[in-house]
């Protein structure tokens, strides 16, 4: 990670590391916090099927996410999307929302505006270096404890997934 005297912010693959999220899901959190000065993070996410969010908020902060591969289903509010590769969702601040994987495996981008959730991720999460192990124990206890300094609100459990055929 660099940031150059112009304040642009500069970050390379080899440079970073990914975290170990719930379930088999990883982040790679391409821009955050020290690369953008606060103003909005960039995360790449992998995960397999039935990975699911919890239902929750972020407080003053908007997030995007697009699909790149797979098929995912979001909950926003009181509404339930399925979205594919090329799909896109909008979240503003203070909605409550939560997604799942449906499909084998699922890459999607994360946007956050400002940077917190990178800062979130990379607190709750466990950091890797090489090859991501099969299976891993997360740290349900950390997550929660880091979501109130970065103004995340866990307000439910995952919603279920609907039914996959």
């Amino acid at each position: 990670m660099s940031v150059l005297p112009s304040g642009v912010g500069v970050s390379r693959p080899e440079d970073r590391r990914r975290i170990l999220w719930a379930g088999s899901t990883t982040f790679d959190v391409v821009l955050d916090s020290a690369h953008t000065q606060g103003s909005v993070a960039l995360l790449d996410q992998t995960g397999r099927r039935g990975d699911t969010t919890p239902l929750h908020i972020h407080h003053g902060e908007a997030e995007i996410f697009y699909v790149l591969e797979g098929d995912v289903v979001a909950w926003a509010g009181d509404d339930q999307l399925s979205l594919g590769a090329g799909g896109a969702l909008y979240l503003p601040a203070d909605q409550a929302h939560a997604f799942g994987i449906v499909s084998p495996t699922a890459r999607l981008i994360s946007v956050t505006a400002p940077a917190g959730f990178a800062g979130f991720v990379q607190q709750a999460g466990v950091p890797v270096d090489g090859d991501v192990p099969a299976t891993w124990e997360f740290d349900l206890g950390a997550l929660m404890a880091a979501a109130p300094a970065h103004q995340i609100e866990i307000i439910g459990p995952p919603p279920a997934l609907p039914d996959l055929v």
